[in-house]
C-alpha cells in the first residue's frame, strides 16, 4: 500500500539519524569541526530520492564511520524532497549526503568506496557537480567547507594557491576551478558539467530556460526539423527527478502529460499540440506548440490590477465551459490556475497537464499548486474520484479575480470580503458551491 510507505521510511530515517550529534534544524552532522578539517576542498555528494535514502544511508554509514568523516544529511525525508524539487536552490537537487574530506587523497578514496556501495540505487542527477563515474550516485566539486555560527552552509569564497579569493560558484563549469588540477581519474575539462540544458540533438536548439526544477526543465527552442523553422516549447522529464512516494518521477510525468494532451486535443480541448516526443540521456522530452498570448494573471501575480465582479462572471462562464470539455473527455486537470490559462485574440487556451488524471482514477497522489488545491486533498495519498480539484480551483480563481485575495478557509471571513466588494448574491452562491469539497 502506498499509504504505508511514507510512514515506514520516515520512522526508519528518524532512527538512522538519531545518533548524529549535531543539528541546525535542517541538517544533522556526524561530528563537530576538528583541527584537521580544512576550510575548503573537494566535497563529495551522494544522490538519493526519498524512497532510496534510508537504504543508501545504511550502505554508506560503515564507510563514513571507518574514515571518521565529517558529513551532513537532511533532518527529514520531507526536506530531502524539497531539496530535490530544486525550488529553494536548483544547485541543491540530489544533494542527500555531503561529505567534507580532509584531503584530496581521502576524497578520492571516499568517492571510490561510496560509489561501490551505492551501485544499483537510484537518485537524481546533481546539477553542476562532476559525476564520479557513468551512472554513479557519487558526485564531487571543489568548494568552501565553512559554516555559519548556527551551522548552516554558506556560499563563501575559495582561495587559490596564491591566496587570491574567488566566489564559490554553484554554476555550470565551476565544479573544478580553473586554477586547480583535479585528482579524480578520468576527469577532462569540459564547458558543461552535466547533461542539464544544452542542445537536444540536431533538430532542437533551446535558447531560453523558462523553468528549471528537479523534475525537469521547460525551454523555449527553435525547431529546425521543418522549414521554415518554428518556435516551440520543450518540456523535459528527468529520470529520478522529484520522485514521489509512488515511485513516479519527472520522466513518468512527461509521458503522462503527453497522453493527456493528445487525448484532450482529440476531444477538441484547446491545449498545446504535441509535435514530437523522445528520450535522450535517460530523460523524456515533449516538443509542444508554443502558445502565444497573455496569461489570465502574470506569473507571480496574486491579484488583478482592478477587481470586477462583472468581468469575473464572464470569465467564470468561459472557464466552466473549458473545464466541462476537459471533464467530458474523461480527464481532471488538477492544475487549473491563472498562469496556466492564456488568451490570444479572444481565444482561451490551457497549458500544463502533467498532473492530469482520469476522473475515476484513485491510485494517484495529490497534485496541484499552492492556494489552488483543496487542503483536504493534500492530506491523503489516494484521491477520491470526481472533478473536485478543478471545481475548487475554479472557485479560487473567481474569488481571487473579484476580491483581489485568495479565499480564507473560514466562510465568515469570505462573506465579509464578498460584502466589501459588493459581490452579487447569485455569484457568491456559485463560488461557495465550488469551494466546498
Amino acid at each position: 500500500m502506498i499509504s504505508e510507505v511514507p510512514h515506514k521510511l520516515r520512522r526508519r530515517w528518524a532512527r538512522q539519524i538519531k545518533a548524529l550529534p549535531l543539528s541546525d534544524g535542517q541538517w544533522r552532522y556526524s561530528r563537530a569541526l576538528g583541527k584537521g578539517d580544512p576550510a575548503q576542498g573537494w566535497k563529495i555528494h551522494v544522490s538519493a530520492t526519498q524512497l532510496s535514502a534510508t537504504e543508501i544511508f545504511s550502505r554508506v554509514r560503515p564507510t563514513l564511520a571507518k574514515h571518521h568523516a565529517l558529513f551532513k544529511v537532511p533532518t527529514s525525508l520531507e526536506m530531502l524532497a524539497q531539496l530535490n524539487s530544486g525550488i529553494p536552490q536548483f544547485s541543491q537537487v540530489g544533494k542527500f549526503l555531503t561529505v567534507y574530506p580532509r584531503s584530496a587523497a581521502e576524497a578520492i578514496e571516499l568517492a571510490r568506496e561510496l560509489h561501490l556501495t551505492t551501485r544499483g540505487f537510484c537518485g537524481p542527477e546533481i546539477p553542476f557537480d562532476k559525476r564520479y563515474r557513468k551512472n554513479s550516485l557519487v558526485y564531487y566539486r571543489y568548494g568552501s567547507f565553512r559554516r555559519g555560527d548556527n551551522g548552516s552552509a554558506e556560499a563563501g569564497v575559495i582561495f587559490d594557491q596564491a591566496g587570491k579569493p574567488y566566489k564559490d560558484r554553484r554554476e555550470s563549469g565551476h565544479a573544478v576551478p580553473r586554477w586547480i588540477d583535479s585528482p579524480f581519474r578520468g576527469w577532462r575539462p569540459r564547458s558543461n558539467d552535466s547533461n542539464i540544458g544544452g542542445p537536444l540533438g540536431p533538430d532542437y536548439l533551446p535558447f531560453r530556460a523558462i523553468m528549471q526544477r528537479g523534475k525537469g526543465g521547460v525551454y523555449e527552442a527553435v525547431d529546425l526539423s521543418i522549414s521554415p523553422a518554428r518556435l516551440v516549447i520543450i518540456k523535459e522529464g528527468r529520470r529520478h527527478g522529484e520522485t514521489t512516494w509512488d515511485g513516479k518521477d519527472g520522466y513518468d510525468r512527461a509521458r503522462s502529460e503527453s497522453r493527456a494532451l493528445r487525448s484532450l486535443r482529440a476531444a477538441g480541448v484547446p491545449v498545446p499540440k504535441v509535435f514530437q516526443e523522445f528520450s535522450r540521456d535517460g530523460n523524456y522530452y515533449l516538443v509542444l506548440e508554443k502558445i502565444v498570448g497573455r496569461p489570465l494573471l502574470p506569473q507571480g501575480a496574486t491579484e488583478p490590477e482592478k477587481g470586477s465582479w462583472r468581468r469575473t462572471q464572464r470569465l467564470l462562464e468561459r472557464l466552466t465551459a473549458l473545464l466541462s470539455k476537459v471533464h467530458e473527455a474523461g480527464w481532471v486537470w488538477r492544475d487549473c490556475k491563472p498562469s496556466h490559462i492564456f488568451f490570444h485574440n479572444g481565444v482561451m487556451r490551457a497549458i500544463d497537464f502533467e498532473g492530469a488524471c482520469r476522473i475515476d482514477e484513485t491510485r494517484v497522489l495529490p497534485w496541484g499548486s499552492e492556494n489552488y488545491a483543496p487542503a483536504t486533498s493534500r492530506k491523503t495519498l489516494c484521491r477520491r474520484p470526481g472533478v473536485f480539484e478543478d471545481n475548487y480551483a475554479l472557485g479560487v480563481i473567481a474569488f481571487q479575480l473579484g476580491t483581489g485575495a485568495f479565499p480564507p478557509s473560514n466562510s465568515r471571513r469570505r462573506t465579509v470580503l464578498y460584502r466589501c466588494t459588493n459581490c452579487p448574491v447569485s455569484l457568491q452562491d456559485k463560488i461557495e458551491s465550488l469551494l466546498v469539497v
